[in-house]
């Protein structure tokens, strides 16, 4: 994964996810959060969540793409926070910046031209190999998913090298 050389502010994540500042003073998901668990520069006094937002460098935002939300820190939270919201926005401000991992810009590229972040045409060989019939595009979809796209900012980003 490359380093992301985001130039972010703590305070706009925190303004988004206010209650995420109580999360700094607890550190309890951390003895179930997977990436503390398993990442060797985390550790289990510090929540990921904490260590994220003190690191004094942004290269440390490329770590953020490690969580994949799968919410044991919202579930174990006794502060009642929700440290994956702050994640996604952090997620989101990095793919605005094209900082995220480039296999992300591929699914959404993919999404965008065949509606599914799958291949149709590995798909469809499958299919017929099965006797089964082709799965079509749905232009319909894809048209208003680019629509969505162009909306919300998610289309055409440059991706940094």
């Amino acid at each position: 994964m490359k380093v992301l050389r985001l130039k972010y502010e703590k305070n706009e994540i925190i303004e988004k996810n206010k209650e995420i500042e109580v999360c700094f003073k607890c550190s309890t998901c951390s003895k179930f959060c997977p990436i503390t668990k398993s990442v060797k520069k985390y550790n289990l006094e510090d929540s990921f969540v904490t260590q994220i937002f003190e690191a004094e460098k942004p290269e440390a935002l490329n770590d953020v793409w490690m969580c994949c939300v799968c919410e044991k820190c919202v579930i174990t939270c006794p502060q009642d926070t929700n440290p994956t919201d702050a994640f996604t926005n952090l997620k989101e401000k990095s793919y605005q910046e094209g900082f995220a991992p480039q296999i992300i810009y591929r699914l959404v590229e993919q999404l965008l031209q065949e509606g599914t972040v799958y291949s149709l045409k590995f798909t469809n060989l499958a299919r017929k190999r099965a006797g089964l019939k082709e799965i079509e595009k749905n232009e319909k979809s894809i048209e208003e998913l680019n629509i969505l796209a162009q909306k919300t900012g998610l289309a055409k980003k440059e991706v940094s090298e």
